[in-house]
């Protein structure tokens, strides 16, 4: 089934996805989404709403997962302490890690992975297989250690700022802009500076803006070494205290380990020839049945949409029903809103997910309901602790009135929408924006 073809432009284009990372935000961005048969699904909904994301605004000619496997890495082995603060993952994250490559085989997007290498060092290595080849090459990731791969006008990440919906795309001139040196120095920088994330130390005392003026001074750690050593006096006359020349010294070592440990590998023994164009060969049979197992209703019709897919009569949903008057449905956006922060424009589908029903007259009272409860157990619970602190300096009393206020505002916001109600009418996306007016954000249903 093909996908609509939005780049006009004549070069292929090539996506590589960081699976694991995309997966891990996802699972702790969404809610504990679950399919009819009580599996957990909130990371594979996120992860398929980021893919259908990628498809509308890319239009990639060829995709390419990468990921992790449960086993240590040539880092682990170099370094035992490498990623030790993390906590173990949970067990319903394994599952869905472990289900994903269902999702990317129903998309025919093929998976990589290298026994003692990282997603990261499997997306090194593609990039550096293409970087000369003409194609245009955009890393999907959860984080921003891949921002070291982008190469001139090659390369760019495409990286989540926050949740799965608020996403930015990076070059070259965004990372100088963000960070003042050019990416091939991040992992001199982390030498520098280490990485908490990762359980890199780098130079105890060197924080941010000391690395960053080393880095912008002298260049690569190499360099700032090769200077110490053959200029100290440089140091001096760039305003470097003594105090960071004695640390520069004294963890020679670990800076430059520290750095090693950073650096994306790109030679995991991998084979890179260029996979097939997942265009055209979407399996609609498969990802519609798998949709279906999952409890994702509402990306039947993003499929449709996305990909172009005709899906069979005896899998069409019922026309959708006449939308609701727009102030209870603003109601709703509201009260979803503040029981979910992270879906700042809901649609119905939005609601019909959290409330597990399938329309807007049964998921508003039950909005409605859970908005009370939410903020009775709140109230409830700083009461509870204004009594057994014997309401010390009275600063919970201020919390109390805070909470109250917003009740209050809450009400008057309300209100406020009660003024010249109308009814408006759903129409198939296909055909125009739904009630959200924002067609390209995925929803959090299922």
């Amino acid at each position: 089934m093909a996908r609509k073809n939005k780049n006009n432009s004549s070069q292929k284009r090539l996506v590589l996805l960081d699976a694991h990372a995309i997966i891990h935000r996802a699972y702790h961005a969404l809610p504990d989404f679950t399919s009819p048969q009580g599996e957990p699904t909130g990371a594979l909904y996120g992860l398929s709403t980021m893919l259908f994301k990628i498809i509308e605004e890319f239009s990639p000619d060829y995709i390419i997962a990468c990921y992790d496997l449960p086993k240590p890495t040539y880092r682990h082995l170099a370094y035992e302490a490498y990623k030790g603060t993390r906590s173990k993952t949970e067990d319903e994250l394994v599952h869905q890690l472990k289900r994903s490559r269902d999702v990317f085989s129903a998309f025919h997007i093929p998976a990589y992975d290298a026994e003692g290498f990282e997603a990261d060092d499997i997306l090194g290595t593609f990039v550096e297989a293409y970087k000369k080849s003409g194609l245009d090459i955009i890393i999907a990731s959860g984080d921003m250690d891949t921002l070291q791969l982008i190469d001139g006008g090659v390369a760019r990440v495409y990286t989540l700022k926050k949740g799965i919906q608020d996403t930015i795309l990076y070059d070259e001139k965004a990372v100088i802009e963000r960070f003042g040196f050019s990416p091939d120095f991040l992992p001199d920088y982390k030498g520098l500076r280490g990485d908490p994330s990762d359980n890199i130390i780098g130079i105890p005392g060197i924080g941010e803006k000391t690395a960053t003026t080393l880095i912008q001074t002298f260049g690569s750690l190499e360099n700032v070494y090769k200077t110490l050593k053959e200029n100290p006096d440089a140091f001096t006359n760039a305003g470097i205290k003594p105090r960071i020349v004695e640390l520069l010294k004294t963890h020679e070592d670990d800076a430059e380990f520290s750095k090693v440990l950073a650096t994306i590998r790109r030679d995991a023994p991998i084979d890179t020839t260029l996979p097939e164009s997942w265009v055209d060969k979407v399996d609609a049979e498969k990802l519609i049945e798998l949709f279906q197992e999952l409890g994702f209703r509402s990306l039947r019709e993003r499929a449709r949409s996305v990909l172009g897919m005709r899906i069979d009569e005896k899998n069409e949903e019922a026309p959708p029903p006449e939308a609701p008057d727009e102030t209870r449905f603003k109601e709703a956006s509201i009260m979803l809103w503040l029981l979910s922060s992270d879906i700042t424009n809901p649609t119905l589908d939005d609601m019909c997910e959290r409330t597990k029903t399938d329309s807007f007259e049964k998921a508003y009272p039950i909005l409605k309901k859970e908005i009370a409860e939410t903020a009775m157990k709140e109230n409830s619970r700083i009461v509870e602790k204004v009594s057994d602190n014997q309401f010390e300096n009275n600063k919970y009393l201020l919390i109390v009135l805070f909470v109250l206020i917003g009740i209050v505002v809450l009400l008057v916001v309300l209100s406020f929408f009660n003024k010249g109600p109308k009814k408006v009418y759903l129409k198939p996306k296909n055909q125009s924006e739904d009630i959200s007016h924002n067609p390209s954000q995925p929803s959090n249903s299922s």
